[in-house]
């Protein structure tokens, strides 16, 4: 795939021609279902084309995971790691700081340990697991894509993998929570309980699937009782469900994003 020399505007911009000339190679028709692409300095390899090029163009065009600097010292906790890719673009903002990513898809952690053990990232520690909320081993649908899940709804093979609460890896602060779990996200936040106020900053991608349980309510309460100010966007004009003219069918299903992070005045 033909790519163009990088011109950053500092050391977190991506060259938007070279974005969306890897993304337009990435969504041709007879685009490989599998291979590597050339990014910037990076080498990374990809499986779901369409999915990857959709996840490239929301983090490093639209930049969904900008978040404000970090409190220190700088640790990041990577719910939903995937191929790896939040956890570039985590790295291209903040050098310094220490990632933990989960990823529990067997075939997925591997590629995203490849990407990022080729890319030279350093500070960084996988765990292959789903977040949840209880230890142990439960059925995961892994689809291959971005979708795999504990509790939703999916097409793809039934695996066995580990889940881990999150609330252990919170036993000192935390910078930055960024949690896409595919519809585990209620059960995460309630088991960490009362150790969300020792997160500064969150990302959550919330799923509203009509299969699901509705739980933004209680992620939302969650927060506030946490000290958080929070933030709640569509942030995807593709995502249609919660765009204007809103409707709410019986199989609705939408994605939003929740920020938040501890005001001075309100963590005082």
């Amino acid at each position: 795939m033909t790519t163009h020399s990088t011109t950053r505007l500092d050391g977190s911009d991506m060259d938007p021609v070279e974005l969306e000339s890897v993304v337009g190679s990435l969504l041709e028709p007879d685009c490989a279902p599998a291979g590597t692409v050339r990014l910037g300095p990076w080498t990374l390899e990809y499986v779901a084309p369409r999915a990857f090029a959709h996840t490239l163009r929301l983090l490093f065009g639209a930049r969904i995971y900008d978040v404000d600097p970090l409190s220190g010292p700088a640790r990041i906790i990577d719910g939903g790691g995937w191929l790896g890719l939040s956890v570039l673009r985590f790295r291209q903002l903040f050098p310094e700081a220490h990632i933990t990513v989960f990823e529990p898809d067997p075939a997925i952690f591997q590629l995203m340990c490849r990407n990022i053990e080729r890319n030279g990232l350093q500070n960084v520690t996988t765990v292959q697991a789903a977040l949840s909320g209880r230890d142990g081993q439960q059925t995961f649908t892994a689809t291959g894509s971005d979708s795999g899940s504990l509790v939703a709804a999916a097409r793809g093979d039934v695996v066995a993998v580990p889940t881990r609460r999150l609330s252990p890896y919170v036993d000192e602060p935390v910078s930055l929570l960024k949690l896409n779990v595919e519809g585990a996200e209620a059960d995460v936040i309630s088991e960490l309980g009362n150790r969300l106020a020792a997160v500064d900053q969150v990302l959550i991608e919330y799923h509203g699937f009509a299969e699901l349980p509705q739980s933004l309510h209680a992620i939302l309460a969650a927060l506030h009782e946490a000290g958080h100010t929070y933030v709640v966007s569509h942030f995807d004009e593709s995502n249609k469900s919660c765009v204007p003219p809103l409707r709410v069918t019986e199989d609705y299903r939408y994605f939003l994003l929740i920020y938040s992070r501890r005001l001075p005045s309100r963590a005082s």
